[in-house]
């Protein structure tokens, strides 16, 4: 069974990431439907299709309303990574292609090789690594393999106030999508998609004061 990081041996940051998390022995598991998924969040960046034959490293999996998403796309293999062991087991699916990868994803052995990295609502909690973690994306990645994040826009006033109405212990740190693109820029990657948006609000796509998240789509050079 995997085990909790220790901790005497984790950063202050990555304490405050458990302790937002630290009711384990109740997590819930409410997906979002897959063709909401489908039209009102990721149609800015990507179709299914683009999933197909593809081995995919979702980081930060735990409750992925992803999974069904990318498994009924075809992807070839997908591997779920999370730090929050319960989080992973409570979407977990009986399906050959699923590999879960609990603990922290700097230290953790990656199998193979993917093709793309998906991080969805993730980066937020992570900016203080930000670019350890980029670098490693950099190293993971196949050549020519592809990268997506959705993460708050905090030039929105709507996700500002978010942020601070937010009481719970909160590692979440206000971050600008575009010094965020520079760095995977710094570590080899070509910007293809940085958009922001709202869901299920299309006149909201590419424009950041409206826009509450925003995507980013980099490939590797």
């Amino acid at each position: 069974m995997a085990q909790s990081p220790n901790e005497q041996d984790i950063d202050d940051h990555t304490k405050i990431i458990l302790k937002r998390y630290e009711d384990r022995a109740n997590v819930t598991y409410n997906p979002v439907p897959t063709d909401i998924l489908i039209h009102n969040y990721l149609a800015p960046v990507a179709s299914p299709d683009f999933f197909r034959d593809k081995v995919i490293l979702e980081v930060g999996a735990g409750c992925s309303s992803y999974i069904p998403l990318f498994l009924q796309s075809g992807c070839k293999r997908y591997y779920a990574n999370d730090i929050i062991p319960e989080r992973l087991a409570a979407s977990r699916v009986d399906d050959p292609r699923y590999h879960e990868l609990p603990g922290d994803f700097r230290t953790i052995d990656i199998p193979e090789q993917p093709d793309i990295i998906f991080a969805n609502l993730v980066r937020m909690f992570l900016i203080p690594f930000l670019d350890e973690i980029v670098a490693r994306f950099a190293r993971i990645l196949k050549p020519g393999g592809v990268f997506f994040s959705y993460d708050p826009n905090y030039f929105c006033p709507l996700s500002m106030y978010r942020r601070f109405a937010d009481r719970k212990a909160n590692p979440v740190r206000l971050f600008s999508p575009f010094r965020y693109a520079n760095t995977f820029r710094r570590h080899g990657f070509e910007i293809e998609k940085l958009v922001p948006l709202t869901a299920k609000y299309p006149w909201t796509v590419g424009n950041w004061l409206l826009g509450t998240s925003f995507w980013l789509r980099a490939r590797k050079k």
